[in-house]
C-alpha cells in the first residue's frame, strides 16, 4: 500500500492555515493537524467540490509521517471514499481524494476556533 501514496502535497494557502492552527492550538507537528483536518472532512459525507489546487509555495509531507501508525487505516478509508465519490480506486484517484479532503478539512478547522 505504501506505493499508493508517497507524499502529501499542500498548497501555499494550506501551509498558511497549518501555521495558523499550530499557533492557535500549540500542536507542534503539521502532520497531526493534517490528520485532524482529513478526518473532519471525511466525516462530512458530501463530495468535495472540484477545484484546481496550485501547489507552488506549499509544502510536502511524507505519507508515512502524515499517517503515522494509522497508515493502513487511512489508506483503506481513502480507497473506500475514492470508489464512493469517483467510482474507482486508482492511485491517482486515491491521491486526489486525499488532497481534496485534506484541504477542505483545513478550511473547516480554520473556520471553527474550537475544532481542535
Amino acid at each position: 500500500m505504501s506505493a499508493l501514496i508517497d507524499r502529501v502535497k499542500l498548497t501555499a494557502a494550506a501551509k498558511q492555515q497549518l501555521s495558523t492552527l499550530k499557533r492557535r492550538t500549540g500542536i507542534e507537528h503539521y502532520n497531526v493537524i493534517g490528520r485532524h483536518a482529513l478526518c473532519a472532512s471525511l466525516a462530512n459525507k458530501t463530495k468535495v467540490p472540484e477545484e484546481m489546487l496550485q501547489y507552488s509555495g506549499g509544502l510536502e509531507i511524507e505519507w508515512k509521517t502524515f499517517a503515522g501508525e494509522a497508515e493502513a487505516t487511512f489508506t483503506n478509508i481513502l480507497i473506500l471514499r475514492a470508489v464512493e465519490e469517483l467510482g474507482n480506486s486508482s492511485p491517482a484517484t486515491v491521491r486526489k481524494v486525499l488532497q481534496t479532503h485534506l484541504h477542505r478539512g483545513l478550511g473547516y478547522l480554520i473556520a471553527d476556533p474550537n475544532a481542535l
